[in-house]
C-alpha cells in the first residue's frame, strides 16, 4: 500500500468476546465496508487481551465511512458477533507506510501530540536508519482529522522484546524531544495481521 496511500484510515477499537467468532461477522460483512469505501484492512489484537481489537481500515471516502460507523446495520452486527462495548474510532490521514501485510507480526501502536507535524515528519523520515537499526521492519505514520497535532504511529518487529527496546532506547527519546513531540506517547502491544485488500 506504500505506493498509493488511501486518502483516509480509521483506527477502530472494541472488546469482544471471542475473537473466532468476531471474524465470522467481520468478514460476512465486507460487502457493506466495500459500499462504505473501504479498501483494505489490517487487524491488531492487544498483547494482553486477544479479544481486544484494533482494526486499521483503509478508507476511499470519509463521509461514507462515518456514516457506515454510525449506521443502526452495523451496530447489530457488531452486537450479534460479540462486540461488548462502544467502539473508539480515530479518524486519519495515512502519511507514511510501509507495513508488512503478509503475516502476523508484534508491533505496537502509538499515539502522540506534535508542536508542528512538518518538522515532526521530517524527524519521523530523518530517523529510518535508526529504526532499522533496532529491529523495526514494518512503519506507518498517520495523522488525525479532528486534532492534526496528534499522530498515530505503528511499528512492527519480530519480537515485542524489539518493540520495548526500540522505545526505551536514549537515541530514540533525543530523536523524539528534537522533532518537537510534546506529550508522552500513549502505547498499546499487538499483535497485528490478518490483512487484505479489497
Amino acid at each position: 500500500m506504500s505506493d498509493n496511500l488511501p486518502p483516509y484510515a480509521a483506527l477502530v477499537t472494541h472488546p469482544v468476546n471471542d475473537f473466532d467468532h468476531w471474524r465470522v461477522g467481520f468478514d460476512g460483512d465486507e460487502p457493506s465496508r466495500r459500499a462504505a469505501g473501504m479498501v483494505g484492512q489490517h487487524i491488531n489484537r492487544a498483547e494482553d487481551d486477544p479479544n481486544l481489537i484494533t482494526l486499521f481500515l483503509a478508507l476511499s471516502d470519509l463521509d461514507k465511512a462515518k456514516a457506515f460507523a454510525e449506521s443502526a446495520d452495523l451496530a447489530e452486527t457488531m452486537e450479534t458477533f460479540g462486540v461488548t462495548a462502544p467502539p473508539v474510532i480515530r479518524w486519519m490521514q495515512p502519511v507514511r507506510e510501509s507495513v508488512i501485510w503478509d503475516r502476523q507480526l508484534p508491533a505496537f501502536i502509538l499515539h502522540h501530540r506534535v508542536a508542528d507535524f512538518d518538522t515532526w515528519l521530517d524527524g519521523y523520515d530523518g530517523a529510518a536508519g535508526l529504526q532499522t537499526s533496532r529491529g523495526i521492519i514494518g512503519h506507518a505514520a498517520n495523522r488525525w482529522v479532528d486534532d492534526p497535532s496528534m499522530v498515530t504511529i505503528y511499528h512492527q518487529a519480530e519480537s515485542f522484546d524489539t518493540l520495548r527496546a526500540f522505545l526505551t532506547d536514549p537515541e530514540l527519546q533525543t530523536t523524539m524531544q528534537a522533532a518537537g513531540v510534546i506529550s508522552t506517547p500513549e502505547t498499546t502491544f499487538q499483535t497485528g495481521g490478518w490483512a487484505k485488500f479489497y
